[in-house]
């Protein structure tokens, strides 16, 4: 996998059971050639720090609601502040943080998570929602001199670095009128295994007829394919429809976060979800 182009990670928390998932390919032929998708666990940070991707999709969120991370940077500018504080403070201290604030701002969203349909309040899941968070921290922060993190460090995907996005792959399932409600909506408590074996089996059989009405070709090879059907968590096709979403958004297929007004400058405290269209 080393030297590979395109990817998108369905990123976890660092604890076991790890459902951390790493689908690439290339653009090869006017189509997204998708060469394979692997179970990566807690061994993520050693892959990305041999070679990052030329750009990666991540299914993890980078930044928290503007308030917050006022709380954790007083004087905050920029959402790579937020990822250092998260590195370097101490768990206790965050969870104390991230709780307070959520108690007191209930159903806090970032501007992006507003806009994109799907997202969930941040009283949801409080402390895993942080670890999450600060896991990848800790992983960009290490690649801090080789990547481009969207839109901390440039608004446009750079080509002078290797460039990270962040994805939300429940988006980019509404965005191509495919079923998302089961495993990413309010539904997905009560869903059976069936509901959600069904869901999955729908996406994988018609996502390249998805992508193909946009005028974008997907080749989806059987063994990828297959991979996906036998991982029941969903974990496996999360990876493939972000790396779906990063070629989209290479393609052009993308809204970029906002250069002028209040809401750029959210964008670059909070991060920006990149999701298909224009």
């Amino acid at each position: 996998m080393d030297g590979i182009d395109l990817a998108g990670l369905r990123y976890s928390s660092s604890k076991p059971p790890n459902p951390t998932w790493l689908a690439w390919g290339s653009e090869r032929g006017g189509a997204l050639a998708i060469d394979g998708v692997e179970y990566l666990g807690a061994t993520v940070a050693d892959r990305l720090a041999r070679t990052p991707p030329r750009v990666l999709g991540v299914d993890a969120p980078f930044g928290v609601p503007l308030g917050l991370a006022k709380r954790l940077v007083p004087l905050v500018t920029n959402g790579s502040q937020v990822l250092e504080r998260l590195v370097v403070t101490p768990a206790a201290q965050l969870d104390a943080a991230w709780a307070a604030f959520a108690t007191e701002h209930p159903g806090a969203l970032r501007l992006t998570e507003a806009i994109t349909h799907g997202a969930s309040s941040i009283t949801t899941p409080r402390p895993p929602t942080w670890r999450t968070l600060r896991g990848l921290a800790q992983i960009l922060w290490a690649l801090r001199d080789r990547v481009a993190i969207v839109p901390f460090d440039a608004i446009e995907i750079s080509p002078a670095r290797a460039n990270v996005l962040e994805v939300l792959p429940a988006a980019t399932l509404r965005l191509l009128g495919l079923p998302y409600v089961h495993s990413h909506g309010v539904e997905s408590v009560t869903a059976s295994a069936i509901d959600l074996t069904e869901e999955r089996l729908h996406c994988i059989a018609h996502l390249a007829e998805a992508v193909g009405a946009l005028g974008v070709r997907v080749d989806f090879p059987a063994h990828v394919a297959n991979a996906c059907v036998q991982d029941a968590g969903g974990a496996a096709l999360a990876a493939v429809l972000a790396l779906v979403t990063v070629h989209l958004a290479t393609r052009g297929f993308w809204t970029p976060p906002p250069l002028t007004g209040a809401s750029s400058a959210r964008a670059l405290v909070e991060g920006w979800i990149v999701r298909p269209g224009d």
